[in-house]
């Protein structure tokens, strides 16, 4: 009996333990959360060309007929509007462009939320996973773990983790990323490319920050951009429409 009670008395506190874990974790990535700014919240409106709707998804859907979609995935601890001046120029060419906000703001607590977009629009023939730092290593499990449900995949100063090798896939892939002095900006960025399909379309943005790539501010330990904004925005999406271009009839 006392040896139930004292089983009884471990577990509790190992689920009170668990449950401080997550609220701790929880407190923090809202604390350290990158806020969309404003030039990001001005683009999340509709225009004559396309609809903007912020619900389960923020989704920029053209006023046309389109059957290539383009899901995104943002980057750890990243207010998912943050990529909007991007997305929405994309989006603006004729792709169906949806972005999916993660628990804590973290892609790696699900994976897997490209499925639902892809079930939810079921008229899309063509689809296309991106995503930024964090954002794009979930984007690579992913394609590793669905790799019938995807055509192509974009990182932005991202590679897949190992545990997503994509060595031995097909699949069409373009990888955005920002350097100094020609040098990779993303840490162990060269040595991680042997896990990216093969063909893969390498973009060097000289003078690009990796906070850039989006619209939420500085970020600790990023480098000091040597171009604006707006100049690298333009280069991303000019080599994304680039590449989308592949597969737009």
């Amino acid at each position: 009996m006392k040896i139930r009670k004292a089983l009884k008395s471990i577990a509790i506190g190992l689920v009170g333990l668990f449950l401080l874990a997550i609220l701790g974790i929880a407190i923090w990535a809202k604390s350290g959360t990158y806020t969309a700014k404003k030039v990001a919240l001005s683009v999340l409106e509709s225009t004559e060309t396309l609809s903007v709707t912020q619900d389960k998804w923020i989704v920029f859907e053209p006023n046309k007929e389109t059957d290539i979609g383009l899901v995104f995935y943002p980057g750890g601890l990243v207010e998912p509007a943050a990529y909007a001046p991007i997305l929405h120029q994309i989006a603006e060419e004729g792709v169906l462009v949806i972005i999916t906000p993660m628990p804590l703001n973290l892609a790696i607590f699900n994976t897997g939320a490209a499925e639902g977009v892809i079930e939810a629009y079921p008229q899309i023939s063509t689809w296309v996973i991106a995503g930024h730092s964090l954002g794009g290593a979930a984007a690579a499990i992913f394609t590793e773990n669905k790799p019938a449900k995807i055509d192509a995949i974009a990182l932005w100063d991202s590679y897949p983790p190992d545990s997503a090798d994509l060595s031995d896939n097909t699949i069409s892939a373009i990888s955005i990323y920002g350097t100094t002095n020609s040098f990779p900006n993303t840490d162990n960025f060269q040595d991680k490319k042997y896990l990216m399909p093969p063909g893969t379309k390498y973009i060097a943005i000289e003078g690009a920050s990796h906070a850039q790539f989006g619209d939420y501010g500085q970020q600790k330990g990023d480098v000091i951009p040597s171009i604006s904004m707006g100049e690298q925005h333009k280069q991303v999406v000019e080599n994304m429409l680039e590449f989308l271009t592949n597969f737009q009839e």
